[in-house]
């Protein structure tokens, strides 16, 4: 049972503006409703209780929708990442006395969830006994280069991930979408991390160095979930 996860929101999300000039990236809404909706209720139906939203980009806004997390039965809290370095970053800003001796799910709030994805990404785990489980989606290769690419053998164990490869590195069609379930030992991964290239400390880099050191990593196919787009682009706003 997976009882904690942290949702990823304080990006300014460049890609969407103007729109996050006003608002921020987790509350563009798809037929009525923001994108964290989405994703908390998906985090309930997964079984989650407690959540800690990390935010920095007019976050106001995102306390006064989330407020306590009891519309959605969720305990929620927030952190506040004071510069935007990355996903790394974010999650080391998450509060120690927040943080438990066991693992946590890993959310990006700019996806358009469907309810029970999450809830197999859950089930996945805890069959498979995993050290780490991710969410994997098919991409082509210059969406690969923007993302990740991820090496799995013929058992859907992850082998190696590397974020925003060169086209040079790319291991495989598959890239991680940012859900993941995490163990408790990443925290201290996270922490040795040197920023990337793009000056950013990144949560994938801690866990291809889990990899190298043994840990067990799981690869779910999913669906790529969908992303909010501007009006004209397909979703309803």
């Amino acid at each position: 049972m997976i009882h904690s996860a942290i949702l990823l929101a304080a990006g300014r999300g460049k890609r969407q503006r103007p729109y996050t000039d006003s608002t921020p990236k987790p509350l563009l809404a798809v037929d009525g409703r923001p994108t964290l909706d989405y994703v908390l209720r998906a985090v309930k139906k997964a079984g989650v209780g407690r959540v800690c939203i990390v935010t920095n980009h007019l976050e106001a806004q995102i306390f006064h929708f989330a407020g306590d997390g009891s519309a959605w039965g969720l305990e929620v809290t927030f952190a506040h990442q004071d510069n935007l370095r990355g996903n790394g970053d974010a999650l080391l800003s998450v509060p120690q006395a927040w943080i438990r001796d066991e693992p946590v799910l890993v959310v990006a709030t700019d996806y358009i969830l469907e309810e029970n994805s999450l809830l197999e990404l859950v089930q996945a785990h805890e069959k498979q006994q995993a050290d780490i489980t991710m969410s994997l989606k098919e991409c082509p290769i210059h969406e690969l280069m923007a993302r990740s690419s991820v090496e799995v053998d013929a058992g859907w164990r992850v082998q190696q991930i590397i974020e925003k490869p060169r086209r040079e590195q790319i291991l495989s069609p598959y890239a991680a979408s940012i859900l993941f379930i995490l163990p408790p030992q990443v925290w201290g991964y996270l922490a040795k991390i040197q920023p990337s290239e793009r000056g950013e400390i990144e949560m994938q880099t801690a866990i291809d160095q889990m990899l190298t050191d043994g840990y067990s990593a799981l690869g779910v196919l999913q669906p790529a979930p969908r992303e909010w787009m501007p009006p004209g682009n397909g979703e309803k706003l």
